[in-house]
């Protein structure tokens, strides 16, 4: 019996439109084992079947190495919410890769779980920091292997997570972003990326803060979140230094370094939204780690 745990992440991380991301200190817990049929506990009935997206990477990642499927009972719990901008996905398709490889005897190193998660998932700004931990910014060059590069992110940053209870799911979320920009877009956009990393490794949050103005995609996912406005308003007024938006959303993630101003900020988060689910998180440094039982 094995034991995974992933951490959730935070795409984006503002500025960085599917190419940075985060790991985060918010886990989702899978424990398989061999058995003779198929079960899942531990997740919504309508989940509990081969579609499940876990199995789904399980199964996936086996024939990636010319293993036959087998069943196994899988127990999920998790703390990332569905559909909230926090890689809950992500969590499962890096789950069922290891899983598979840790049930065969088969060994990857992380550059073949980031290989083959990203082929599940489409896009590697979630799995990278998933799988690596810290904080990422990824690219595929045509017709080769993702590209990670992983920076630590200062232990002295807190990020103030904001979970409204409504989804934004991705596809609604992209078709929203423009899909030509002008020069100057593309420009903006560039330095900031190298400021926003550079601020996060350090602990610059004020740097951070001026990285963290986005042209591509925020102007236009902030309207699908109805709360986006006020709660910018409150975290800035309580003593954050930034926000952006995680993933496509609906989650909210702001950003200080004093762990004092974030306790009071998520007072106050949940005196004026009692309907979202607030955290206090840290950078994950480790990302999925995998334990047997």
């Amino acid at each position: 019996m094995i034991k995974i745990t992933v951490p959730a992440t935070s795409a984006n991380l503002g500025i960085g439109y599917d190419t940075l991301g985060m790991a985060v200190s918010l886990y989702s817990h899978f424990t398989f084992d061999r058995a003779d049929s198929l079960q899942i506990t531990g997740c919504p009935e309508e989940f509990q079947n081969e579609n499940n997206l876990v199995y789904v990477s399980f199964v996936d990642a086996l024939r990636e190495w010319g293993v036959d499927p087998f069943p196994v009972k899988l127990h999920i719990e998790t703390e990332v919410p569905v559909a909230r901008g926090l890689g809950s996905s992500s969590t499962c398709v890096v789950a069922g890769i290891m899983a598979a490889a840790a049930l065969t005897g088969h060994t990857v190193d992380r550059a073949e779980l980031v290989r083959i998660a990203t082929a599940v998932e489409g896009h590697p700004d979630n799995v990278a920091p998933a799988i690596l931990g810290g904080a990422v910014c990824s690219f595929t060059p045509e017709g080769d292997l993702p590209r990670c590069l992983r920076y630590e992110v200062s232990d002295r940053l807190r990020f103030i997570t904001i979970i409204p209870p409504y989804e934004v799911h991705t596809s609604e979320a992209r078709k929203v972003v423009p899909q030509e920009v002008p020069l100057s877009t593309a420009v903006w956009q560039m330095g900031r990326i190298a400021g926003m990393t550079r601020g996060l490794e350090t602990g610059d949050l004020d740097l951070v803060a001026a990285a963290n103005d986005d042209r591509l995609q925020e102007p236009y996912r902030r309207a699908l979140i109805p709360d986006y406005e006020d709660i910018r308003r409150v975290c800035l007024e309580g003593g954050a230094k930034t926000m952006w938006i995680s993933g496509s959303g609906s989650t909210l993630m702001a950003a200080t370094d004093d762990t004092i101003v974030a306790k009071f900020l998520q007072v106050r988060l949940r005196e004026n939204f009692p309907a979202c689910e607030t955290h206090i998180l840290t950078c994950d440094t480790e990302g999925a780690q995998i334990e047997y039982l």
